[in-house]
């Protein structure tokens, strides 16, 4: 092997090892600033949430049950995820349309024209359910939401989940995630 043989050789290497760096460094900080995800392990239920959400209310509802609530983080976000948990066993139905009465007076959807269509069986994770669909105008943004209940261990459990138009399809990753990570016992 001659001189310039050997520094070509050399050369090669020393850009080879740069690469293998630069694509292990590449990798070490891809996962570097990312918020770790959030699982929820409370009053019999679990689930995961990214780790960019963050809970707005998680509280204890006296002699009635418990309630969660988590919007996404970001500027001009809209994704909110809600959990009622009901300490009895009440009818999914019936639970649904006390909620859309509550709604419908409560202030932020008081005047939002909020509709709601029929209510229908539905699975949410592997559990039977029945479910509602809204659409109201919140703040000025046109939202939408789904409201889930079930019975479960004995409780009864209302999953809320709201988006703005604009960000729906980031939040239906996210509210794809609670239900496959969704469990009661």
């Amino acid at each position: 092997m001659n001189l310039a043989q050997f520094t070509n050789s050399t050369i090669m290497l020393r850009i080879r090892s740069i690469i293998v760096l630069f694509f292990f460094l590449l990798c070490i900080t891809s996962g570097y600033g990312k918020d770790p995800d959030f699982n929820y392990l409370k009053n019999g239920v679990s689930f995961t949430l990214p780790g960019s959400w963050r809970a707005i209310s998680d509280e204890q509802l006296p002699g009635k049950g418990y309630y969660f609530s988590s919007e996404s983080g970001g500027k001009n976000s809209t994704g909110l995820f809600s959990l009622v948990t009901v300490n009895t066993m009440e009818n999914p139905v019936k639970a649904l349309l006390v909620q859309q009465t509550n709604m419908k007076e409560e202030a932020i959807y008081k005047d939002s024209g909020i509709e709601f269509t029929k209510i229908v069986e539905a699975r949410f994770g592997s559990m039977d359910a029945r479910t509602v669909t809204y659409e109201a105008i919140v703040k000025g943004i046109k939202v939408s939401g789904t409201i889930y209940c079930f019975n479960c261990s004995e409780k009864t459990y209302l999953l809320f989940f709201q988006t703005g138009i604009k960000d729906q399809k980031n939040n239906a990753k996210v509210f794809r995630m609670i239900e496959l990570t969704f469990a009661c016992r």
